[in-house]
């Protein structure tokens, strides 16, 4: 993968990280459950981080990377108010269909970056953080699943 590649890669996932910033603020405000709402509201700021990172990686490689409040962040919004009305549950399964995205587009440029090691450790990393975000919406899933 040349520089390009890796920093149009890059910016796919800064545009889904723009995008999930978005919805989990708004659910982090919509869910009634308070402790479900703290679990969302907590994975925020490993997003922005998420966010930070690939923002400055993009720039270190000499590209631009996408703003906050582009056509990512207004994706993430639609997508927080559209689930909002539909409850707790459906927006949890919407945040984990997006973490499971999330698992795969990070995955793949790992297995496509051969010269690159600082991205890679930058994607393995946040890979990691999307993988605990996806197993604990999968565990409140189930319990609110259970509870029904």
């Amino acid at each position: 993968m040349n520089t390009q590649e890796t920093i149009d890669v890059l910016n796919r996932l800064l545009e889904s990280e723009l995008m999930a910033l978005e919805y989990y603020r708004i659910h982090g405000e919509a869910i009634a459950e308070e402790d479900i709402a703290d679990g969302v509201r907590s994975i925020f700021p490993a997003e922005y981080n998420h966010a930070v990172t690939l923002t400055g990686r993009i720039r270190d490689l000499g590209g631009v990377p996408a703003v906050a409040g582009g056509d990512a962040s207004l994706r993430g919004r639609q997508m927080g108010e559209q689930s909002r009305p539909q409850g707790t549950l459906q927006m949890l399964r919407m945040e984990l269909e997006q973490e499971q995205q999330a698992i795969k587009d990070y995955a793949q440029p790992l297995a496509d970056i051969t010269d690159d090691i600082v991205t890679l450790e930058i994607l393995e990393e946040q890979l990691l953080d999307e993988m605990r975000h996806a197993m604990w919406l999968k565990k409140k899933i189930l319990e609110l699943e259970s509870n029904r």
